[in-house]
């Protein structure tokens, strides 16, 4: 940690499910996700927030809440690494999705929507 990036982050994926017909619902679950990164230096910043989201999923927030999650360029995470849908859990246990990945000369940027726990 550092005063730039003062969190630590670890960035999972769920695994692809696979299979036709009715299936139970198939959200996000800790359990099963697998670890890509782990023990990342991070800035977590909030950008907005807005109404419930429509779908109304038990892994829903109260209130969508966006934020930015800043990584250095020495923490190792290449551009492609981490997609759409991945999993970011803070060292406060504070758990969100990533809408928007990206990676520029900087370090990785993550636009994310805070999950509820």
């Amino acid at each position: 940690m550092s005063f730039i990036y003062p969190r630590t982050i670890t960035i999972t994926r769920q695994p692809v499910q696979t299979g036709g017909g009715v299936q139970p619902y198939g959200g996000s679950n800790p359990e099963t996700e697998q670890i890509l990164f782990s023990n990342l230096p991070a800035s977590i910043q909030q950008t907005s927030t807005s109404a419930k989201p429509d779908a109304n999923l038990p892994a829903d927030a109260h209130s969508r809440s966006i934020w930015r999650v800043f990584m250095p360029l020495s923490a190792g995470v290449a551009a492609g690494s981490v997609l759409r849908g991945d999993i970011v859990t803070d060292d406060a246990g504070q758990r969100y999705q990533v809408w928007a990945p990206y990676v520029n000369s900087l370090g990785p940027n993550l636009l994310v929507e805070r999950l509820e726990a």
